[in-house]
C-alpha cells in the first residue's frame, strides 16, 4: 500500500483513468490553440465536442444530445437552473441536507426577487419522507430541487417517488447529481427528472472545472439565460441565440475539461456501473463495520445499501479539525473535516457546532486502505 491513503473522493476523485490521461495527452499535442465555432480549422473540437454531448445523453438517458449543457461546475450549472427559472412570487421545494450550491442560490433569489423557499424537513440520518411534498405544494409551486444524495451523511433521498410527486402537479424537478452520478445508474426519464445538475471531477473521474446540465424534453423553453454572451452563432442577434446547446453556453468551453469527462465516462461506462457501486459499497461496509464501537458519532444511516461511499463521524473526545490534521500528519491519511459546504446537513444531524470528519471512497480505493484509516483511527482515538 502506498502512502498518502486517499479518503476524499466525494470532494473530487483523486486518480484519474489512465486512458484519459492519454487522451488528454494526445489532445494537447495535436491542438493547443482553436476554439469551437470561432476559428475556421476547429472542426475536430465540434467532433470531440459532438461525442462528448453522445456520450453523456446516452449516459443519463436525455432526449438529445444538443440537451447537454456544459458549464463549469455543477455550482454555476445550479445557478443558471434556478436563476433562469425562477421569478417574483414563485415558490421552490427543497430539502435540509443540501449542498450551498443549492441553498445559497436559493437564500439569493429569497431575498432578492422575492422566491419563497420551503426547506422541506429530513430525519437526523438524512432519510427523506416523500408525502411531505404533496402537503408542502401551493399554487405557486414552480421548482423542487433535490440533492439524489447527502455530501455529509451519504444517505439516498427516493428522488423517483419525489419527482412523481412533483410533476403530478405540474412542477419543475431538477436533481442535483454531485454525490451519485457515476456511482448511481440515472435514467432522466424513468426517474422523472426535468433538469439534471452534473460535476465532473467527483464520480464521474474528469477533471477539475467541467460540469454541467442535462434538459428534458422541451423544458429549455421554460428557462431564461441567466449568462449571456458570444457562441459563435447567431452572432447578427443582441441576445442569446434560443437554439440548444447555444442558449446555454455563452463564452469559450472548457475542451480539455469535456474531452476528460468524455474519456472517463466512457471508461465507466466498460466497467459497468455495477462493479462500481458493488465496490464503493464493499469498502463503506467494510469502515462502518470497523468504526463501530469506537468512542465516535457516525453520522448518516449507517447502510452501505442505502448510502454513497462516504461515512462523517463525531468524536467527544478531539475537535473534528484536530482529527483529520492527526490523520493527515501521523498517518497520511487525507479526509475531510468541518461543514463540507452544507450546514443545513450538519443542523439536521445535529453537529453543526462540532462539523465531523468525513471519509470518503472511491474507485481506486482499496480494502487495504480502510483497514489502514481505522487502525489509525482507532489508535489516536485511545490516546
Amino acid at each position: 500500500m502506498k502512502l498518502p491513503v486517499y479518503l476524499n473522493y466525494a470532494a473530487t476523485s483523486n486518480q484519474k483513468f489512465d486512458t484519459t490521461i492519454d487522451e488528454l495527452c494526445a489532445y494537447l499535442k495535436e491542438n493547443n490553440s482553436t476554439n469551437t465555432n470561432r476559428s475556421v480549422n476547429a472542426l475536430g473540437d465540434l467532433g470531440a465536442l459532438f461525442d462528448a454531448r453522445q456520450v453523456l445523453a446516452d449516459f443519463f438517458h436525455a432526449p438529445d444530445p444538443a440537451h447537454v449543457i456544459f458549464t463549469s461546475n455543477a455550482t454555476m450549472a445550479l445557478n443558471m437552473v434556478l436563476h433562469g427559472l425562477l421569478k417574483p412570487g414563485d415558490h421552490v421545494l427543497t430539502t435540509m441536507v443540501e449542498h450551498n450550491a443549492v441553498t445559497r442560490p436559493l437564500h439569493l433569489l429569497e431575498t432578492e426577487r422575492n422566491v419563497a423557499v420551503t426547506h422541506l424537513v429530513c430525519a437526523k440520518d438524512g432519510s427523506f419522507d416523500p408525502e411531505q411534498i404533496e402537503t408542502a405544494i401551493r399554487g405557486e409551486t414552480k421548482v423542487l430541487v433535490m440533492t439524489h444524495a447527502s455530501n455529509v451523511l451519504g444517505t439516498i433521498l427516493p428522488i423517483k417517488e419525489c419527482f412523481d410527486k412533483a410533476k403530478k402537479h405540474g412542477i419543475i424537478t431538477v436533481l442535483d447529481s454531485a454525490q451519485t452520478a457515476g456511482f448511481l445508474p440515472l435514467d432522466m426519464k424513468e426517474q422523472s427528472i426535468d433538469i439534471l445538475t452534473f460535476t465532473g471531477h467527483k464520480s464521474l473521474m474528469g477533471l477539475s472545472g467541467i460540469g454541467g446540465f442535462v434538459l428534458g424534453k422541451d423544458i429549455e423553453k421554460k428557462i431564461d439565460p441567466w449568462l449571456t454572451g458570444g457562441t459563435g452563432s447567431a452572432s447578427h442577434l443582441l441576445t442569446q441565440p434560443e437554439f440548444l446547446p447555444d442558449k446555454f453556453e455563452p463564452g469559450t468551453l472548457n475542451m480539455l475539461g469535456i474531452i476528460s469527462l468524455k474519456s472517463a465516462v466512457t471508461e465507466i461506462q466498460r466497467l459497468g456501473l455495477d462493479r462500481i457501486l458493488m465496490h464503493e459499497r464493499l469498502l463503506t461496509k467494510r469502515f462502518l463495520d470497523g468504526v463501530k464501537g469506537m468512542p465516535v458519532e457516525i453520522l448518516g444511516c449507517q447502510d452501505a445499501e442505502r448510502s454513497v461511499p462516504v461515512v462523517s463521524l463525531v468524536s467527544p473526545q478531539i475537535d473534528s479539525g484536530e482529527l483529520a490534521q492527526r490523520l493527515a500528519d501521523e498517518f497520511q491519511i487525507v479526509t475531510r473535516s468541518g461543514l463540507h459546504c452544507a450546514p443545513l446537513a450538519h443542523e439536521t444531524a445535529g453537529s453543526l457546532k462540532t462539523g465531523a470528519v468525513r471519509f470518503s471512497f472511491g474507485w481506486e480505493t482499496t480494502l487495504a486502505e480502510v483497514d489502514y484509516a481505522l487502525s489509525a483511527l482507532e489508535k489516536i482515538l485511545s490516546q
